[in-house]
């Protein structure tokens, strides 16, 4: 862990122990995987497989309208395998993702609410191939989101969003752009 990892967790553990009144709540959400592509030997490869990416976060909501959101998201491993005929070369890439957002909430009746989310994501990504290659990047970027609320139960909603964490951009013709945006469904539990 980072320094940057290190500040961004006091911070929420800061504010998380000035605030005694918030109602916290957390949540669970599968997420859409989005799609890699591979260039190997100067040709686009994409994905061999379709991860199973999750988010867990949880908040604090101060007020019917305002909240603070940190969240976690394991958004899978993308592998792709060169085409090339008696070529046994793979390369993997991972990717995660942590963020601090404040959230607004716009109740629609007694059972929908809208809400929006804005903050900083903490992007990071792995990668490896077969020739034992790795490098291990991490990035801030600005994130937004914003979603439908649908409750189930008066502790329990059903939650449909959109996020985006952020763009990090490779070599300006479009090799090793990667963009973190997901759609995402899931729980919301407040207690």
């Amino acid at each position: 862990m980072n320094s940057r990892d290190l500040l961004f967790c006091a911070a929420t553990l800061a504010l998380a122990a000035t605030t005694r009144a918030a109602e916290p709540y957390v949540g669970i959400n599968l997420t859409t995987s989005g799609e890699a592509n591979f260039r190997i030997n100067n040709r686009l490869v994409p994905n061999d497989n379709h991860p199973h990416p999750v988010k867990l976060y949880a908040g604090l909501q101060f007020t019917p309208t305002w909240a603070v959101e940190l969240g976690y998201g394991a958004f899978g491993t993308w592998q792709a395998t060169d085409p090339t005929a008696g070529s046994t070369y793979q390369a993997r890439l991972s990717s995660k993702v942590a963020y601090l957002a404040g959230r607004a909430t716009q109740p629609l009746g007694e059972s929908f609410a809208l809400f929006g989310k804005a903050g900083l994501a903490l992007n990071r990504l792995d990668w490896q191939d077969s020739l034992g290659y790795s490098a291990r990047e991490s990035y801030v970027r600005p994130m937004l989101g914003g979603g439908l609320a649908w409750k189930l139960a008066p502790q329990v909603s059903a939650t449909v969003e959109y996020a985006h964490y952020g763009t990090r951009r490779g070599d300006g013709n479009g090799n090793g752009d990667v963009t973190q945006q997901k759609v995402e469904a899931g729980l919301a539990f407040r207690f």
